[in-house]
């Protein structure tokens, strides 16, 4: 138990030295969110239209500008999402026979909008397995 608590405290602590050198230090431009979504309720992936208000929904909550759109559907399954933002881009790419998603959401503005997304999108698919990773570029 003592190795696991020694484990947790040196964890937070590089985050956290981490995040204090990200944000004295910027050397990036943006931050690029992937999210990868798995076990997604089926029903849900096959709504075209209820996963584009999701998008819609996610986008509004994090304060973007959307600039424009793109929508593909795939027969018999599938969408493809692109959004143009002024802070940069979102895209979403379904494959309901697998009952998976991929995001992509850049910002090169402020990451905490990329945040607010992300907390929505995992209230939206609380049922699924939701991975985000961060890459400050």
């Amino acid at each position: 138990m003592r190795n696991t608590h020694r484990f947790i405290l040196v964890f937070l602590i590089v985050t956290l030295a981490f995040s204090y050198y990200l944000t004295r230090n910027k050397h990036f431009v943006g931050v690029h969110y992937i999210i990868d979504i798995d076990n997604a309720d089926v029903k849900l992936l096959h709504d075209n239209k209820a996963m584009i208000e999701v998008c819609d929904e996610t986008l509004r909550r994090a304060n973007v500008t959307i600039v424009n759109k793109a929508v593909h559907t795939f027969h018999p399954q599938g969408l493809t999402l692109l959004y143009l933002l002024t802070e940069s881009h979102f895209s979403l790419h379904t494959w309901p026979e697998h009952r998976k998603l991929r995001i992509d959401f850049f910002s090169c503005q402020n990451h905490k909008k990329c945040e607010i997304g992300c907390d929505y999108l995992r209230r939206v698919f609380r049922d699924a397995t939701v991975r985000v990773q961060r890459l400050f570029r």
